[in-house]
């Protein structure tokens, strides 16, 4: 079957004008991290982050099924249950990101791992919803709409640090 000539060359200059348009690439999954999965180049970085937050982590994890009950019985509006986790950065670093819960069944989270801030962007990134083991928590905190945090262990251990690393000493 003949194709008409000027229909084919509308094909072609529609396909060459779709080449010119840059892609958007498509970011990679994050993936999160348990002491399970954790790549052997990173166990390393792991580890060190695991003896510097043992006492935090430890509270956290303490605290960790009581805050589940809260947010599994329903929270007010405006409230939000945010869980700290980690996520690889590169082949043997990670990076400490937090994730809103949207549900979470058995031992398994479900989330929007929110985006790093960094005021290099103009354009803010979008939440990427995952998927987790509860293992994979660090941290947790109860955000009230009235701006009232509960819990936050790890991030309020890690600000008092650099408090004081930041202090003058006489």
């Amino acid at each position: 079957m003949k194709m008409p000539t000027g229909f084919a060359l509308s094909l072609v200059a529609g396909a060459a004008l779709l080449l010119t348009f840059p892609t958007v690439a498509q970011a990679p999954t994050p993936v999160v991290l348990t002491a399970a999965t954790a790549p052997a180049g990173v166990r390393p970085a792991l580890a060190r982050d695991e003896t510097a937050l043992a006492d935090p982590v430890r509270e956290a994890l303490r605290t960790l099924p009581q805050a589940k009950k809260k947010f599994l019985a329903g929270l007010p509006i405006g409230d939000q249950f945010l869980l700290s986790v980690r996520v690889i950065a590169t082949d043997t670093s990670f990076r400490q990101a937090s994730a809103r819960v949207l549900g979470w069944h058995g031992n398994t989270v479900q989330a929007l791992l929110l985006p790093e801030t960094t005021t290099a962007s103009t354009t803010p990134a979008e939440p990427t919803p995952v998927t987790f083991p509860e293992t994979a928590v660090v941290d947790w905190t109860l955000l009230r709409a009235s701006g009232r945090e509960e819990g936050n262990y790890v991030g309020r251990y890690t600000d008092t640090a650099h408090q004081v690393e930041g202090m003058r000493l006489r």
